[in-house]
């Protein structure tokens, strides 16, 4: 799992680490997020888990498509 220190959390991914840091506070637990991954940068809604397991998810789907992998 990553670790969070305050409002950023970094997650290895195979190109290097992806960092979200927290931009403000939503209802319901949820957060906005600025994610910097490697090859770009996106905002994230949602929990800090979630934003882990998206951090995840996109730099995987990344890897895939760069090694040629479908579906």
């Amino acid at each position: 799992m990553a670790d969070a220190a305050g409002d950023v959390i970094c997650v290895p991914t195979p190109d290097g680490y992806a960092e979200a840091r927290r931009m403000g506070r939503a209802e319901a637990g949820q957060s906005r997020w600025w994610i910097k991954h490697t090859w770009g940068a996106e905002a994230f809604y949602g929990t800090a888990e979630q934003a882990v397991m998206h951090m995840k998810r996109r730099a995987d789907e990344h890897e895939g498509s760069r090694l040629g992998r479908t579906g």
